[in-house]
């Protein structure tokens, strides 16, 4: 376990000292993401959320292995143990794309241990992977540095591809399902939750967290409807 740098109500915070010109910053944006999430969740308290950061990628996965004795790989973030466990570079760029996939890595976590706990009430056959992947992706802001061009250029890369179109219900983390060389997952549940949140009411885009049959509904052709209404949204200003 690292030293602890910052600990008050909500949040107790263990870091390397080679990390501190983000620990601060990442502190700051829990807590700012923290106040959402609790209106999104209708609560009005929550618990103190222990927060790991790792400076080294061997160090975040022998933590994972040894405490939980769960292998991981292809991941910086876990939200084990009911806490937010994430590997964090040294020595990035401020103001980076990657400095700021960084800053919000935790709050993502936070997302899914949140949503886990207060919503699947720790039952983790109810989580729909794609679902909760891209309510932790949107919700935590992590791909709002994408203006209106950049993200045009990421959804025209992501369809480009996206070789094969699946019953996103059917996908999980397991056996290479969720990123492969015929998709990635990450990428398209972000985009069908975008979808989502403009097609939806605000108190239907909420809803719809508990509501789990509606979201199996959505995810048997979610993809489809995704591609086809930002192909018309975006690319039709091309003609």
């Amino acid at each position: 376990m690292e030293k602890t740098q910052i600990e008050f109500n909500d949040f107790k915070i263990y870091a390397p000292d080679s990390i501190n010109c983000i620990t601060k910053s990442i502190y700051q944006l829990l807590n700012r993401k923290l106040s959402e999430y609790k209106k999104l969740f209708n609560i009005d308290n929550y618990r103190q959320v222990q927060v790991n950061l790792f400076d080294n990628i061997n160090d975040f996965e022998r933590f994972i292995k040894e405490n939980f004795n769960d292998t991981i790989s292809n991941t910086a973030g876990t939200y084990h143990g009911g806490m937010i466990n994430c590997y964090v570079e040294k020595d990035i760029e401020i103001g980076s794309d990657r400095y700021y996939s960084n800053l919000h890595l935790p709050c993502h976590e936070l997302f899914h241990l949140m949503y886990n706990e207060i919503v699947l009430k720790n039952a983790s056959d109810k989580r729909i992977v794609w679902y909760d992947e891209g309510m932790a992706q949107f919700m935590s802001s992590e791909l709002d540095f994408l203006d209106e061009e950049r993200f045009k250029t990421f959804y025209l890369n992501v369809k480009k591809n996206t070789k094969e179109i699946v019953n996103f219900n059917n996908i999980n983390h397991n056996d290479n399902n969720f990123v492969n060389d015929k998709y990635n997952g990450y990428d398209i549940s972000y985009l069908c939750i975008k979808y989502l949140s403009e097609i939806l009411s605000i108190e239907e885009f909420i809803n719809l967290m508990s509501d789990f049959d509606k979201i199996k509904y959505y995810g048997d052709t979610i993809i489809i409807n995704m591609f086809d209404y930002y192909d018309k949204k975006l690319l039709s200003k091309q003609r």
